[in-house]
C-alpha cells in the first residue's frame, strides 16, 4: 500500500483572537486556543483525515511541546516512526493574534529546531522519502536540507514554500519541485520578477516551469487559486464565504487537497477545486485542523460555495 511522505516541521500553535479592534502595544481581551501545528505537519494531519497513509519525518524537543506533538500526532492517524526526539532541544512553537474578524495580524515562530535536519538526517531517511507515492516538504527546511532531498529523493516533490524569506532561499533549488503551492508574494521571490497585475502572475509561472516546475498552484487570496502548468491556466474564485473563524492553516489544508487530489489522478481543475475547498473548510474551524475534512465536506464545499 502505498503513501505520502512529508518533511519539515511540527510545533505547538498557539491563537489569540481579539474581541474587539486590535490596540497595538496594550493588552487586548480575547480567547487563546491551543492546538498541534507546523506546516508540513499539518499537512499530513489533513491527508490522515482524508484517508490517505502518511508519515512524517521531523524533529521534536524532548519537553512538554515535544511529548504532546508525537502523542498528538499518532494519536491523529500520523506514522511518526521517522520522528526524531532531540535531547537538550526545545520543540517549535507558534504564535498568532488574530483580530476580531479572524484574520491574522501578527504571528511569531521559533522553529530553530528544523535547523538540525540536516543532509545527514536526509540521508538516513532516504528509503522511506523515495519510497513514498509523493514527498510533500515545507520552507522551513534548512537549504542544505532542501539541497540534499532535491539530489536523492526518488519521488515527486511537493513544495510549500511558508514565507517570502524562505522563497528566496530556495528559488536556487525550486526547478527540482514537481509542484509548488506560493502565494502571490512567495511566487514574486521564487520567480525573481513582478506579481503585482495577473499577466505578472503568469509570467512568473512560465519562469518556474522554465526551470523545471511541472505544476504551480498560486494562493491569491480573496482573488482564488490559480493554477499554471505546461498546458494552461485556470483561475478559480468562490462566492462570497462568511464562515472564517480562523485563517491559519487554510494555505496547509489547501496543500494537502493538491497532494490528495493528484494521488487520486483528479484533473487539474478538480485539484484546484479540491485545494480551494479544503481552504475553506480549514477557515471554518476554530482549531489549525478542522475536524470536518473529508472527501464528503470538500464534495459538499464545492458545491455550495465554490460552482
Amino acid at each position: 500500500m502505498g503513501y505520502i511522505a512529508g518533511i519539515g516541521g511540527a510545533n505547538m500553535d498557539i491563537h489569540g483572537k481579539s474581541d474587539h479592534r486590535i490596540v497595538m502595544r496594550d493588552s487586548n481581551p480575547g480567547t487563546l486556543h491551543m492546538s498541534m501545528g507546523g506546516v508540513c505537519r499539518n499537512i499530513c494531519e489533513n491527508l490522515a483525515l482524508l484517508g490517505t497513509p502518511v508519515k512524517l519525518v521531523t524533529v521534536l524537543g524532548d519537553d512538554a511541546y515535544g511529548r504532546s506533538l508525537m502523542e498528538g500526532c499518532q494519536q491523529a492517524g500520523i506514522d511518526m516512526s521517522a520522528a526524531r526526539i532531540l535531547p537538550g532541544e526545545r520543540s517549535s512553537s507558534y504564535i498568532s493574534f488574530n483580530d476580531e474578524k479572524g484574520d491574522m495580524l501578527l504571528a511569531m515562530s521559533d522553529m530553530h529546531i528544523i535547523k538540525k535536519m540536516d543532509a545527514e538526517f536526509v540521508d538516513a531517511f532516504e528509503p522511506i522519502l523515495s519510497g513514498a507515492d509523493i514527498v510533500v516538504c515545507d520552507g522551513n527546511l534548512s537549504m542544505e536540507a532542501i539541497e540534499r532531498l532535491t539530489e536523492i529523493c526518488l519521488a515527486p516533490l511537493y513544495l510549500d514554500p511558508v514565507s517570502t524569506a524562505w522563497a528566496k532561499e530556495l528559488a536556487p533549488f525550486v526547478g527540482s519541485f514537481d509542484t509548488i503551492k506560493p502565494n502571490r508574494m512567495e511566487l514574486g521571490a521564487l520567480a525573481g520578477c513582478d506579481v503585482d497585475t495577473f499577466s505578472g502572475v503568469i509570467r512568473a509561472c512560465d519562469i518556474l516551469i522554465k526551470k523545471g516546475v511541472r505544476r504551480v498552484f498560486v494562493s491569491l487570496g480573496e482573488e482564488g487559486l490559480l493554477y499554471r502548468g505546461r498546458e494552461g491556466t485556470i483561475h478559480r474564485i468562490a462566492r462570497p464565504y462568511h464562515r472564517m473563524i480562523n485563517a491559519t492553516g487554510a494555505g496547509d489544508a489547501s496543500m494537502a487537497g493538491i497532494v490528495w487530489a493528484s494521488r487520486q489522478g483528479m484533473t487539474a481543475d478538480e485539484i484546484v477545486l479540491t485545494a480551494m475547498a479544503c481552504g475553506m473548510i480549514a477557515i471554518s474551524s476554530p482549531d489549525t485542523i478542522s475536524r470536518d475534512m473529508s472527501p464528503a465536506a470538500i464534495e459538499n464545499m464545492i458545491k455550495e460555495n465554490i460552482l
